[in-house]
């Protein structure tokens, strides 16, 4: 299933606040973080060949400073479905079902004892540097969420024993900072990552509960569930990656060279398998700048000249005898 861009971008904008030098990395693979495109969607393959270029090098204990600027605004509808819940556990039940609307990689799920129930997290890579620092940043993220959510619930932030699935730093003023961020009641070297609640926890009321409002929400997360997962088996994967990178960002479309880096492919390789799929790199370019221009005219809050900007085009002019060519009409009589 594909998912939203935002998590991409989340990444970005800590790895800029914790000094790291990724509009650089990204300029490599003919990205430009600032045109990056909200509301576009990635796959998650695609997403983690792009993490890797970035993170390369990256301390995973960079990721606590990471997560910490994942923010509540990119959760969409499934932020409001949680917040008009019945209670703390509903919230809970719901942020699992629907966690393909998260911008998490692993698994959420829960676990629990006599007295206590927790919300777990399993990553999905444990192994190597990049797959521990994106542990870490999600890990550190859905931690900043359950008590950004608590706070706009108008609730109390229970008191947490965390747990998590490293080991602890031998560094001592790393050490500290993770319990400055965690708190005091914190244990590494568990086998997933968990925050535990007392059980009558669970049962606190939301002052937010709307049944009405939740229901119109949840008709949204299943309808974005499916459009998530809609494209999947209709396209060729390696399609359906070079169109995903092409459609990150607005403005001056990426290379084949390019994308090809971003792809973890040698360009003649990324040449012969289009081929081979009865396609090319010009083609689904072509077809994306089509598809964009007809989203961006429809909208109608745009001007042609703006929309041409956004394609990629220097002039209008090239971008009206383009869209002419494809529709037999200009933009202009397009959107009348």
């Amino acid at each position: 299933m594909k998912r939203s861009i935002l998590g991409l971008m989340y990444l970005i904008q800590g790895m800029r606040n914790a000094g790291i030098d990724v509009d650089e990395r990204l300029a490599s693979i003919g990205i430009q973080s600032d045109a990056l495109d909200p509301s576009s969607i990635i796959h998650p393959s695609l997403e983690w060949d792009i993490q890797k270029i970035i993170g390369q090098g990256v301390q995973p204990e960079t990721g606590l400073f990471i997560g910490q600027h994942y923010a509540l605004a990119g959760y969409g509808p499934l932020l409001m479905l949680l917040v008009t819940c019945n209670s703390i556990g509903d919230a809970i039940k719901n942020g699992i079902r629907f966690q393909g609307l998260t911008h998490l990689y692993g698994v959420l799920d829960t676990i629990e004892n006599e007295h206590q129930v927790a919300l777990s997290y399993q990553p999905v890579d444990l192994k190597s540097e990049m797959g521990l620092l994106r542990a870490q940043c999600e890990i550190s993220g859905t931690y900043k969420f359950l008590q950004d959510i608590y706070k706009m619930m108008g609730l109390i932030v229970p008191d947490l024993r965390v747990e998590l699935p490293f080991k602890q730093p031998e560094d001592p003023e790393t050490l500290q900072e993770f319990y400055h961020y965690y708190g005091s009641n914190l244990h590494f070297d568990c086998p997933s990552a968990a925050f535990w609640l007392d059980k009558y926890v669970i049962d606190v009321k939301i002052s937010s509960a709307d049944p009405i409002t939740h229901r119109v929400y949840e008709v949204k997360c299943i309808e974005e569930i499916q459009r998530l997962s809609a494209v999947e088996h209709q396209v060729p994967v390696l399609i359906q990656r070079v169109n995903d990178y092409l459609e990150l960002q607005q403005g001056v479309m990426p290379t084949m060279a390019e994308t090809a880096q971003a792809l973890n492919l040698p360009e003649r390789t990324l040449r012969h398998q289009l081929q081979q799929l009865n396609t090319s790199y010009k083609m689904i370019r072509e077809q994306l700048i089509k598809h964009k221009a007809l989203r961006l005219i429809e909208y109608k809050e745009y001007s042609i000249e703006m929309i041409a900007e956004l394609l990629g085009y220097s002039e209008p002019a090239a971008f009206n005898h383009a869209f002419k060519r494809w529709f037999g009409q200009s933009p202009r009589q397009y959107g009348k």
